[in-house]
């Protein structure tokens, strides 16, 4: 509460101080260093279930962030950009550096080096609560699964076992400390590596090469493996936008290669994945849909060798703007698993999750939104198999 309190003095202080200014931002004093930022508090419901846990190990409803991004601009052709957080109000983190090039300053192409933005999804160019339409966020961005990087199941009946518990999993090999799961894609924090972007007329591409995985993002190297990454977008119309990403890359940490012997090695465990969304939006309409689907290599300790589990993601959502200021919007989505054979019973290898989340926004300054959220979850297992939630957000980015 103590926390919150403070978000919301601080936000106050902040929009007082701001009121004589016009809604229009003023030209930065340099022109070679442009600062942002976001600062947001969300109170929410208790969550039993843990349907909005993340990896961090705190609920998503829940949260209190700051977010500084600056960006210099050494020249024409160089950039240097860096985003820090301050999340839940006491981890302070780089989310993003890296070193941006353009070769050509009169086109639409550039490099990164660094820790990078997310290549795959749609999601990830939203992640910023300024730009979600609900307050929480997407099951496949932020639900956390049974699987960890650093623990192996000793049989499929060790992964039945787990179904509906990733907010604290444990296997029976490898790192058997119970600790939270990771994501189909970990928006949490960002990968390491290279990124290429370019635009050509109506088409957008980006494509990565990074150290870590879509669930399990890193700083440093845990398996000698990489990922390769890859988005294209079409803009179809004035507003029509049609996107696909695919991504492979190694995601278990090298200790299984002792708790699994018998298995592959941990650079030849990969997650992979497909996505499809679209955007559309046309007078007081916004609507978007992703499809996604990923599949994880797991090795097994006891059988050897690995399995494959596959998980598949569809979200739709739309907001409508009832009058200036004043929007409705609702987000509609699921997780579904593929089944896995144990030695009594075949199962989804994780409980199925579906959510229904509807939000008032409200803009309070061009730059401030106040957000009235309620969620609905069900799911086919765990301790929790259906709950209701409810959130409060004010979002101030400048």
């Amino acid at each position: 509460m103590r926390a919150v309190l403070t978000a919301v003095l601080v936000l106050t202080a902040t929009i007082a101080a701001a009121q004589p200014a016009p809604d229009e931002a003023a030209p930065p004093a340099d022109p070679r260093v442009v600062i942002g930022g976001e600062i947001f508090v969300t109170a929410g419901s208790d969550d039993p279930g843990f349907f909005n846990y993340t990896d961090y190990e705190y609920n998503a409803l829940r949260n209190l962030r700051f977010s500084i991004s600056t960006e210099l601009r050494a020249s024409s052709r160089i950039q240097a950009l860096a985003e820090v957080r301050l999340d839940h109000g006491d981890d302070l983190s780089a989310y993003a550096l890296f070193v941006r090039v353009r070769p050509f300053p009169t086109r639409r192409f550039d490099i990164q080096i660094g820790r990078l933005p997310p290549t795959f999804g749609a999601f990830t160019r939203t992640i910023y609560a300024y730009d979600n339409l609900v307050i929480g966020q997407p099951l496949a961005y932020q639900y956390l699964l049974s699987l960890r990087p650093t623990g192996v199941p000793l049989d499929a009946d060790d992964v039945l076992r787990m179904r509906g518990r990733g907010w604290l999993s444990s296997f029976g090999a490898g790192d058997t400390t119970p600790a939270p799961g990771v994501p189909i894609v970990n928006t949490a924090r960002y990968d390491t590596g290279v990124q290429v972007h370019g635009v050509a007329g109506v088409f957008e591409w980006t494509t990565g090469v990074t150290r870590g995985s879509l669930s399990d993002p890193r700083l440093g190297d845990n398996n000698g493996g990489l990922q390769v990454a890859a988005r294209g977008i079409v803009q179809a119309g004035p507003a029509v936008r049609i996107g696909v990403s695919g991504a492979r890359g190694a995601w278990m940490d090298r200790a299984v290669e002792t708790a699994a012997p018998s298995s592959p090695r941990s650079d030849a465990l990969h997650q992979q994945a497909l996505a499809a969304d679209v955007e559309v939006s046309g007078g007081r309409w916004l609507a978007r849909a992703e499809w996604l689907r990923s599949r994880w290599d797991l090795p097994l300790a006891t059988t050897g060798g690995a399995v494959h589990v596959d998980a598949t993601a569809l979200t739709t959502e739309a907001r409508y703007r009832l009058w200036p200021g004043l929007s409705f919007a609702a987000r509609v989505e699921g997780l579904w698993f593929s089944p896995l054979a144990g030695t009594t019973t075949t199962m989804h290898w994780e409980a199925d999750v579906r959510r229904v989340e509807t939000a008032v926004t409200y803009a309070l300054r061009r730059n401030v939104n106040a957000k009235l959220a309620w969620q609905m979850h069900w799911r086919d297992g765990g301790r929790v198999r259906r709950d209701g939630l409810a959130a409060a957000q004010l979002v101030y980015w400048f």
